[in-house]
C-alpha cells in the first residue's frame, strides 16, 4: 500500500496552501523576534519579510540569512518537503562581490544577475 498523494491528486493543491501558510507564520514569528528583517515599503513603509509565491527575501544581513535557512531546515523535518538548492537563487544589491560569494557558499545556492528566469 503507498502512502501519500500522487501527482493531480486533488487534495494536492489545498495541502499545498496548508503546509505554505505554516511556513509563512514560521517566518513571520521569526521576523518578529528579530531573527531576520523583511523590507520596508510604499508610502505606510509596511515590512515584506517573504513572498509566499516564490522567494524569501530580508536585508541583507549574514545572521538574517542563516537564520531563514534554518526556518527552511526546521519546515522540512517536519513537513518531508524540502528546498531545491541547486534551482535556488540568492540576487544580492549593494554588497561587495566576496561577501556574496561567501553567503553563496553558506547557504548552498547560487548567485543570480537581473534578470531572472522565474519558472
Amino acid at each position: 500500500m503507498d502512502r501519500g498523494l500522487r501527482q493531480g491528486d486533488p487534495l494536492s493543491p489545498f495541502l499545498f496552501v496548508l503546509v505554505a501558510e505554516v511556513l509563512s507564520r514560521m517566518l513571520m514569528k521569526a521576523s518578529s523576534m528579530g531573527l531576520f528583517q523583511g523590507l520596508q515599503v510604499g508610502k505606510k513603509k509596511e515590512t515584506i519579510t517573504h513572498l509566499q509565491f516564490a522567494d524569501d527575501i530580508a536585508e541583507a544581513n549574514e545572521l538574517y540569512l542563516q537564520n531563514i535557512k534554518r526556518i527552511l531546515l526546521s519546515f522540512q523535518t517536519f513537513s518531508g518537503l524540502a528546498v531545491n538548492y541547486s534551482k535556488s537563487g540568492l540576487l544580492v544589491f549593494g554588497k561587495e562581490e566576496a561577501w556574496a560569494d561567501e553567503i553563496e557558499n553558506q547557504l548552498e545556492c547560487k548567485l543570480v544577475q537581473l534578470p531572472i528566469t522565474y519558472l
